[in-house]
């Protein structure tokens, strides 16, 4: 008889045994793994597609040859149900058992109704502390635990690399590859039950992920997603015991561009004083000052800063580690520029301007934000001189910058601007006017060239 789509999968035992689908489960290829399954069980596309809870036009993309391959650990997951894999293929695919000594395997409906899948070869025996095979399942659980630790090390390498693409990366599309891992990391806490040192890792990854996720958020104006991630990454860290500064950091920067200006100096101070000797704690000082300078503190601007410059004295950020924590000597420059121009000193603004561009000439690279911040607060150091000109060529050179990389960091400092050209000294004239057009014009061009982030 013709065999139906709807028809069972016969999957052979030993067929997860044969070295090809070892070495297929091992690279995670799930197209050889199909091929495999075509080869040594009949199976068509339509059947595995039934299985999985795939189309069939995704399972023969993931066939073709240099075909589509499977990147989320959701699918690997609902291949491995669906395909009733055995505990070893499950651990060769880097997915935890689902079977461990002492945990109950919840009931489920017979394979065949549920999955389709039919399996030949003896059944399992259930767990008998006399049995020695007990012994097999828990090698098999400390080797899933190995495998775990080599999927979590890479998720700990893939939040380095979007903490390290921060400053060019437009914003949106960077948030919606920090929040895709961010939902992985949780399902692993989640569903996998892992062992105590795997989840304070896991619990410290997503402390990283949640921090980076709040700096995103706020630079792209959703200051109340910035503040609930800023909490949940403090929260994350403490419960990981890991570092807190950058979840200390996210909260003190919400907080000022909500202009809670009282609570972000507080934040800073309190990240400052968590924070190991890094490069966070120089900046954590530097936005302490930074806040107070907005509120009027200048006694407190100028001990935050003074613990600062002691602390850079001996951290010094490694010119090749640029990153969303990092605290180069550009960005040492913008702070130091934005207390002198909140403290009426417009020539040490002008001097903190000619130390980044200093450093970009020298050949550090270039963050655009950070550029583009460093024009503007260049460009009132020369207004507090009363130089509209120099004003007007900070803001040409300005007018350059990607509509995708106009964060809500560059449009507040330039909205800043475009109120003191409104000053009675400078509003009536016409070269403050075609200024204040040129900055609305920007303003209204902001991320409008950047990619729509995925829905949290």
């Amino acid at each position: 008889m013709p065999r139906r789509a709807s028809d069972p999968i016969v999957i052979p035992d030993e067929l997860w045994e044969r070295p090809q689908m070892t070495q297929a489960l091992t690279s995670r290829d799930i197209g050889t793994v199909f091929h495999l399954l075509r080869q040594y069980a009949g199976a068509t596309q339509t059947q595995i597609a039934i299985a999985c809870g795939l189309t069939q036009g995704r399972v023969s993309e993931h066939m073709k040859e240099g075909g589509r391959r499977v990147t989320e650990l959701d699918v690997f997951e609902r291949i491995a149900d669906g395909l009733q894999m055995p505990d070893t293929a499950r651990v060769a695919l880097g997915l935890a058992p689902r079977t461990h000594r002492g945990v109950p395997t919840p009931r489920t409906p017979e394979p065949q109704a549920r999955t389709g899948i039919v399996r030949t070869g003896p059944r399992p025996t259930g767990a008998d502390p006399s049995d020695p095979m007990d012994i097999s399942r828990l090698t098999r659980w400390l080797t899933a635990s190995d495998t775990a630790g080599e999927t979590i090390e890479s998720l700990a390498r893939s939040t380095t690399s979007l903490a390290s693409a921060h400053t060019q990366v437009p914003a949106k599309s960077l948030l919606s590859q920090v929040l895709r891992l961010h939902r992985r990391t949780q399902d692993l806490l989640e569903s996998s039950r892992p062992r105590p040192r795997h989840t304070r890792e896991l619990l410290r990854i997503d402390a990283d992920l949640l921090a980076h996720a709040a700096v995103i958020f706020g630079d792209v104006n959703l200051d109340h997603h910035a503040e609930q991630y800023a909490a949940a990454a403090l929260m994350f860290a403490r419960e990981a015991g890991a570092n807190e500064a950058f979840a200390w950091y996210a909260q003190a920067k919400t907080a000022r561009w909500q202009d809670r200006l009282i609570e972000a100096a507080d934040f800073a101070r309190q990240g400052y004083e968590a924070s190991p000797h890094t490069p966070m704690k120089t900046q954590l000082a530097w936005y302490e000052a930074n806040a107070a300078a907005l509120l009027g503190d200048q006694a407190r601007a100028r001990q935050a800063v003074k613990r600062a410059e002691q602390s850079a004295e001996t951290i010094h950020d490694s010119p090749t580690d640029r990153s969303v924590w990092s605290f180069p000597t550009e960005r040492r420059a913008l702070f130091a520029q934005a207390v002198a121009t909140r403290t009426g000193d417009p020539d040490g603004a002008l001097e903190a301007a000619e130390m980044a561009d200093t450093a970009w000439a020298a050949g550090a690279p270039v963050a655009p934000a950070v550029w583009a911040q460093i024009r503007v607060g260049t460009g009132v150091a020369h207004l507090l001189k009363g130089d509209l000109e120099g004003t007007a060529e900070q803001l040409s050179q300005l007018l350059t910058l990607d509509p995708g990389m106009r964060l809500t960091t560059v449009t507040r400092y330039v909205a800043d601007l475009d109120r003191r050209l409104s000053h009675p000294r400078y509003r009536d004239t016409t070269l403050a006017v075609q200024l204040r057009a040129q900055i609305r014009d920007f303003n209204a061009a902001a991320l409008t060239d950047d990619t729509d982030m995925e829905r949290s």
